[in-house]
């Protein structure tokens, strides 16, 4: 379990360096808005990767106390088991997945912007080679997310693999707490992240002098160069992804009635 997650670490450090070789491309060229935009993105993923890259270490950290096994292929269905690490394990890695709203979506989303102006770069050999690592990017996301699709579907999902997993305890108090403030993080980056641009922003300035330029652009949208046709909002996100959720669970319970219907193994639909 840990092995994957510390390969997945190096996938994001990859993001990160790919954010600050851009800034620095943008800063040699006077672009110094979007060197700015560039590394705020890979300051925000710093900031990312280390709320949910220690939430998922604790979570498989959990199970490795709970039932003694370190190797993937010998979990599965723990999320009966373990209820608490399962749910808030999945949300690090929803997020490590860089679904919205959290907090992995926004930092990626901020380095692919940043990419997208790579053609206003002066220098055609530049222009011919950033364009290629903006599709090196999108494809680490995506394969990020399978990853964590298949990590957390072989612990938490199916069926046990083993009958020691049967004697599995969910987290303690404490265990818990460690998760919680960790999966809050996650929640609050990604719902709130023009106060944390607008604190990395500070640190960009004294680090390199470069900035973006000012936007009365409200809290809740996200707009990282002020005058493209381009933002983002977390909380309308949120608040859209949450009403779907609702009434999908309302119409199943209002319009379903637990009709099931049983029949042996291996006997057709039409016999039945």
């Amino acid at each position: 379990m840990k092995r994957l997650l510390a390969w997945s670490s190096i996938e994001n450090l990859g993001i990160i360096f790919s954010g600050v070789g851009l800034a620095v491309v943008f800063h040699g060229v006077g672009m110094h808005s979007l060197a700015a935009l560039a590394l705020i993105a890979a300051l925000y993923h710093s900031l990312n990767h280390a709320c949910i890259k220690s939430l998922l270490f604790l979570g498989t950290g959990a199970v490795l106390h709970s039932t003694g096994e370190r190797n993937l292929g010998r979990l599965g269905g723990l999320i009966h088991r373990m209820p608490w690490v399962a749910w808030l394990t999945l949300v690090g890695a929803l997020a490590m997945a860089g679904l919205p709203p959290l907090n992995g979506f926004v930092s990626e989303w901020l380095l692919l912007q940043a990419f997208l102006f790579a053609h206003e770069v002066p220098r055609s050999f530049i222009n011919m080679i950033l364009p290629l690592g903006a599709a090196l990017v999108a494809l680490s996301a995506a394969l990020a997310a399978y990853v964590m699709v298949k990590f957390f579907g072989v612990i938490f999902l199916g069926q046990p693999r083993e009958p020691a997993l049967a004697s599995a305890h969910d987290a303690g108090l404490l265990e818990r707490i460690g998760l919680i403030w960790l999966a809050l993080g996650c929640f609050a980056l990604g719902l709130l992240p023009t106060y944390v641009i607008g604190a990395l922003h500070i640190a960009v300035e004294q680090l390199s002098g470069d900035s973006l330029p000012s936007t009365t652009a409200p809290w809740w949208l996200l707009m990282p160069v002020p005058g493209r046709q381009i933002s983002y909002s977390a909380p309308i996100f949120f608040i859209a992804l949450l009403a779907t959720v609702l009434i999908t669970v309302f119409t199943v319970r209002r319009f379903y009635h637990h009709r099931v219907r049983r029949a042996a193994p291996g006997i057709a639909a039409s016999e039945v």
